[in-house]
């Protein structure tokens, strides 16, 4: 009995808190579905919040993702300043009893107009600033679009509103002055079908808003995936060319062995100095009054020739050194270099993605590696460049080598001549025979000369020809990357607008 009574006097609690007049819609009686309208609204109080959530940290220094990130943001914001005062009107009209429905009501259709207004025109300057910045037209029909579905549930939420207001007063004028107003004379004035339908506009405006929501914060998200692209791009660039000198430094590294090389095999090959090689027999030709009268005479130039060899073999150092020392020349900025050729490309990828159409993260994904590979790409082409004219510069050894050898021909046989003329036994026939060979000595103490400065003359010439060749090498190398940077920008600009080919 006394679980009975315990239990019946906790229903009657439940039902006294059931029928106490609960505020709902500016005035003090319940109205069925009120509930309902608070929850969703909250809801959507909470989706109008998260429209101005979005936001992206932007680190490459490129002002195109910063002004268009200031914009989106700026869009973002102005949702949540002009809507969020909607959702919390409509969250505080389910619980209102202040029974002063024009004010209520006039409150919440001055907020559903001015959010009409914002999406209808107040953010042409912003949008038409996104166009501008983007280059293409893709964010800004997105925005169009979702923008003209909330317009449509606008629509739909200030009819409902009104109606709803409209039934509201009904039923106040109805009850006179009761208070609270009798739930009869509230189902009689404010059917369901009007509140349901205040839900359903609240809830269609929830189901549009998150689409704004989605434009600013996918475009985020895209201007910040374009930034790391930039960083990474910019940092490749860095390593690029910093990674270049590596190569010119081991190609001086070979410029300096191929120096050696040249250099031994000219002084090795030339043969033995003339004094040398009359050493044995130098007495007995100092005796003879026609050698040291005439034959001698030639026989010294020749000497001198031989003796210059050394030192014009300096001269091979020489070129190669300055050959060396100028290939850092060449591309003084090959940051710079690379920087501009690859400004376009960067650009075009980036707006690829940032125009948020259907195909760019397709087409980014597609291209953007391309250009990133271009770096490295560029550098191998150069190392072919120093490794081609370092094959070349090994051939240069060889004929320098030869042209040794041509001017030790011209003493190979003047021991054997001087001792044919020192075997004569006539004193007359002897000096007759020094006469004889003196201008061949001649000659060939000029042609000594001569090789020895067409030996350093081809180093001379071919070090600045290999310098030159290497340059244009290089430098076609670069323009190669220019033009495949080219191909790049403007198949990435077909891809947006067409998609896999």
């Amino acid at each position: 009995m006394r679980a009975f009574c315990f239990a019946l006097t906790i229903l009657c609690a439940v039902q006294s808190i059931l029928a106490y007049p609960r505020p709902d819609f500016a005035i003090n009686g319940v109205v069925s579905g009120s509930a309902t309208v608070k929850t969703s609204a909250v809801g959507l109080s909470a989706d109008i919040a998260d429209a101005g959530k979005g936001t992206v940290n932007l680190t490459s220094g490129y002002t195109v993702l910063s002004n268009l990130s200031t914009s989106l943001q700026f869009i973002g914001d102005e949702i949540v300043r002009v809507a969020a005062p909607l959702a919390s009107q409509l969250t505080n009209l389910s619980t209102d009893n202040s029974n002063t429905i024009e004010t209520t009501y006039a409150a919440i259709n001055t907020s559903i107009i001015q959010f009409d207004a914002l999406i209808s025109g107040g953010l042409n300057d912003t949008i038409t600033n996104i166009n501008t910045t983007a280059g293409t037209g893709y964010i800004v029909k997105q925005f169009a679009d979702a923008f003209k579905n909330t317009k449509l549930t606008l629509s739909e939420l200030i009819k409902a509103v009104d109606q709803l207001k409209s039934d509201v007063g009904k039923a106040r004028k109805a009850a006179g002055t009761t208070n609270p107003i009798p739930s009869a004379i509230i189902r009689a004035n404010i059917p369901a079908k009007t509140v349901n339908n205040v839900i359903t506009a609240i809830r269609n405006l929830r189901a549009r808003v998150p689409l704004i929501t989605y434009v600013i914060d996918s475009s985020l998200d895209n201007l910040h995936l374009v930034d790391l692209f930039i960083i990474a791009l910019q940092k490749e660039v860095v390593d690029g060319a910093a990674r270049y000198p590596l190569s010119y430094q081991a190609f001086q590294t070979n410029l300096g062995v191929e120096s050696a090389s040249v250099n031994t095999q000219f002084i090795t090959g030339y043969g033995s100095n003339v004094s040398a090689i009359i050493s044995g027999i130098s007495t007995d030709l100092q005796n003879n009054t026609a050698y040291t009268s005439g034959l001698q005479t030639n026989i010294n130039s020749l000497a001198t020739a031989y003796g210059s060899i050394d030192t014009e073999a300096g001269k091979i150092a020489t070129a190669f050194n300055n050959y060396s020392t100028n290939v850092p020349n060449l591309i003084g900025n090959l940051s710079n270099e690379l920087a501009t050729s690859l400004c376009n490309p960067l650009k075009m990828v980036s707006k690829v993605q940032i125009a948020n159409a259907g195909y760019s993260d397709f087409c980014f994904s597609k291209y953007s590696p391309r250009v990133f590979s271009q770096v490295q790409l560029t550098i191998d082409a150069f190392d072919v460049c120093f490794e081609k004219e370092l094959a070349r510069l090994m051939n240069l050894s060889p004929v320098v080598q030869r042209i040794a050898t041509q001017i030790s021909y011209n003493t190979a046989d003047l021991l054997s001549n001087l001792n044919v003329c020192l075997a004569i036994v006539d004193p007359t026939a002897e000096g007759a025979c020094f006469t004889t060979i003196a201008p061949y000595y001649g000659v060939l103490a000029t042609k000594v000369t001569a090789h020895t400065a067409t030996a350093i003359n081809l180093v001379n010439a071919e070090t600045k020809a290999s310098y030159n060749r290497l340059g244009a090498c290089l430098y076609s190398s670069l323009s190669v990357t220019t033009a495949s940077a080219t191909d790049i920008s403007n198949e990435a600009a077909t891809c947006l607008d067409v998609g896999p080919q």
